[in-house]
């Protein structure tokens, strides 16, 4: 067991559960998850985030803090366009934008 805070924190990951302080912030100990630190996320900050098991998110340190976010999702060419040919995406998006009339020598083919 160690102190920490104000609180005792016994050792171990199993051990590893959230603080709740009177501001409502959640405060979660830091454990050993192999040969690196993990953290557990309270279910209260899982469920208000909407997060999901297997759920990547994207980590990083700015100026002595830590933020954690969702990741962006990355597409390749092949998972946007799948499903359609290049003729069904000209023809679905054919009148989605109106450019106003011509002007000038511009040629528009159709």
């Amino acid at each position: 067991m160690c102190i920490w805070g104000e609180w005792q924190i016994q050792k171990g990951y199993d051990r590893n559960i959230s603080v709740v302080r009177e501001d409502g912030v959640s405060q979660v100990i830091v454990g050993k998850w192999g040969k690196n630190l993990a953290i557990r996320l309270p279910s209260e900050i899982v469920r208000d985030a909407g997060l999901n098991n297997g759920e990547r998110l994207d980590i990083e340190t700015r100026d002595g803090e830590i933020i954690i976010r969702r990741a962006v999702p990355r597409f390749t060419l092949e998972q946007l366009f799948r499903g359609k040919n290049p003729e069904e995406w000209r023809a679905a998006y054919a009148g989605a934008f109106d450019w106003g009339p011509d002007v000038g020598r511009e040629v528009v083919d159709e």
